[in-house]
């Protein structure tokens, strides 16, 4: 955790609080929810629906562009974890699809390709070795392996479901979503003056092109990129709106053999053990964390009066580290990890975090911290009880918007039956398609001191 000093707060309407979301791929969505789920779960005075800005970045994107349209922390989990909204079913594979049309187009210019290089080589024969003449069919490979359409698609129902808006001009709330331009590599921050205008699944689409995995999203004739290449957590762009508190989290975070037990790091006795990806893995995950780590030291001297509390994996936890950052089939071990994890971590350092909070008016439920019982799902479908403190800040809110939210899905898939003459609407079958009202899933966290 980074903690800056500030100074009470002198605006007489509460203090400013926001909240900025790194990347991490799926698992990064997942780790992020957990912690979203605990910091609601154990924070009375924070509704994290209700803040003053939101930043997104990658994976971190989809959730701070969840949270800004009003799908609570609980909720998110039930669509992206549990899989359990009808209003909105999740089929992970939709967004692990092969780019099947890029792989067309760069078979389709390969003769060409294959022409030109050929036809260089014999112009230059002493100049240039056939092989480097070849080096041209590489065009023919496709900017990105997997299909990022479906998550512009499946985003966008959501957003334009009851009460909520894919449009950013429409939000309640502020959010920034960030995006890299190809061309230029500059940072480009959709929600912001003169970038409002793109949808927001749009902009979520083209924050998480991970470079590699998926292709460039175009938009308004031009290219955009992960917006993790050039800065992890772009909290600068939170703390520039005025807030008091700002909430960061991040996912991925460089392992430490040396602190690890031995039967933690899979029987390896070093990381070089685990081969080409465990290696790439670390070397990633080291280059965006110091780069994370100098922004956020600047940011202590740049803005002095604001409090920043970075949540994060700790560097020997080999669950998170050694997960598979693009698979969607561990997430609900992911997320109980985190949730139990952050509860440990929070009840530990509850001297430190308590004092810095209330300047805020925010109390640590330590009562909650320490209620062993909890946890983050059950092994049924139904989601487990919810706890006391959950229940005081959202009574039956969430339950109640479920319900809704699926009604909704009912109507809309009902609609191609009504014609456009028609006033009334049909009246809803006795067992329809909505499910039981549940309880909301319980909450979760990791935080890490350094």
């Amino acid at each position: 955790m980074l903690k800056m000093p500030a100074s009470d707060n002198k605006g007489g309407s509460g203090p400013r609080i926001g909240l900025a979301l790194a990347g991490g791929g799926p698992l990064g969505v997942i780790y992020e929810i957990g912690a979203l789920l605990a910091l609601q779960e154990a924070l009375e005075g924070v509704n994290f629906n209700d803040l003053h800005v939101y930043v997104g970045v990658s994976a971190g994107a989809a959730n701070a562009s969840a949270l800004a349209n009003g799908f609570s922390p609980a909720k998110i989990c039930r669509t992206f974890v549990n899989n359990e909204s009808s209003a909105f079913p999740l089929d992970p594979e939709h967004f692990l699809r092969p780019a099947f049309r890029l792989y067309m187009k760069g078979l389709k210019s390969i003769p060409r390709l294959f022409v030109e290089a050929l036809w260089s080589f014999l112009r230059n024969p002493r100049d240039r070795t056939l092989l480097a003449a070849l080096s041209k069919l590489s065009q023919a490979m496709p900017p990105g392996l997997l299909d990022n359409e479906p998550i512009d698609r499946f985003l966008a129902k959501m957003y334009s479901s009851r009460g909520r808006t894919n449009d950013f001009r429409k939000l309640k709330r502020k959010l920034f979503v960030v995006a890299t331009n190809l061309d230029t590599g500059e940072i480009v921050k959709f929600g912001a003056k003169g970038n409002e205008h793109v949808s927001i699944s749009k902009a979520v689409q083209a924050s998480t092109a991970v470079p590699g995995l998926y292709p460039p999203v175009k938009i308004g004739g031009r290219y955009y990129i992960d917006g993790g290449v050039k800065k992890t957590v772009h909290a600068s762009t939170a703390l520039d709106e005025g807030i008091d508190l700002l909430f960061c989290v991040n996912p991925l975070v460089p392992f430490n053999a040396k602190l690890a037990k031995p039967n933690d790091i899979y029987g390896f006795k070093t990381l070089v053990d685990g081969g080409l990806p465990v290696v790439m893995t670390q070397t990633f995950y080291a280059l965006i964390y110091s780069r994370m780590k100098i922004g956020m030291a600047k940011y202590a001297v740049d803005y002095p009066d604001k409090d920043v509390i970075l949540f994060e994996p700790n560097s020997r936890d080999a669950t998170m580290f050694f997960s598979n950052v693009f698979s969607f089939a561990n997430r609900h071990n992911v997320c109980e990890h985190a949730y139990q994890t952050t509860r440990r971590d929070l009840l530990a350092r509850k001297n430190e975090l308590r004092p810095l909070l209330a300047r805020h008016g925010i109390n640590l439920r330590v009562d909650i911290l320490e209620d062993k019982s909890l946890h983050f799902y059950s092994n049924s479908s139904v989601p487990p009880e919810v706890s006391k403190q959950a229940m005081l800040q959202n009574p039956v809110t969430n339950e109640l918007s479920d319900t809704l939210d699926e009604l909704q899905a009912w109507l809309d898939s009902k609609q191609s039956l009504t014609t456009p003459n028609e006033k009334t609407l049909r009246a809803v079958p006795g067992k329809s398609s909505v499910r039981p009202m549940v309880k909301p899933i319980p909450q979760a966290t990791v935080v890490q001191s350094n």
